[in-house]
């Protein structure tokens, strides 16, 4: 007897709820959610990084959901984030409102289609993440939960 792995399928409606209660989660009652982006390694556990190289500030709500499906993340200004540290983002952190890291993932420039999507910088011949210098500015591009 073979063992066969499960297959769910889910509904449109608990997708959009699932969504929802992350939407909920990551505004809380006061404050604002955040993306904080990383050059060094990633660590084997969540919420173990150390100092960002740049904190993203996200809207309030931090993002919405699109008729696709998706938990579109929305930064509080457009024009970015000041980078406190030069080097190449690898990992991001969601951070609740709270502090809570929910979520993490791999950062990279539009054109990569990583977890975190983000533009200002330059990417290098051969490789998917951009590199940006202290004091200037990171914007978040296309990034979505789904």
């Amino acid at each position: 007897m073979s063992a066969t792995e499960p297959v769910w399928r889910v509904a449109p409606a608990l997708l959009l709820a699932q969504l929802q209660a992350t939407l909920a989660r990551l505004d809380g009652e006061t404050g604002n959610a955040c993306i904080r982006l990383y050059s060094t390694p990633r660590p084997e556990g969540m919420g173990q990084g150390a100092a960002p190289m740049a904190q993203v500030q996200l809207a309030r709500p931090a993002g919405v959901i699109t008729a696709q499906g998706l938990l579109q993340l929305t930064p509080a200004d457009t024009a970015g984030a000041m980078v406190l540290e030069s080097g190449t983002p690898r990992w991001g952190e969601l951070v609740a409102a709270d502090g809570a890291v929910l979520a993490d993932g791999n950062v990279t420039d539009a054109e990569h289609g990583g977890c975190f999507q983000v533009s200002g910088g330059q990417t290098p011949e051969g490789d998917d993440a951009p590199v940006f210098y202290a004091g200037g500015l990171i914007t978040l591009a296309a990034t979505a939960l789904g």
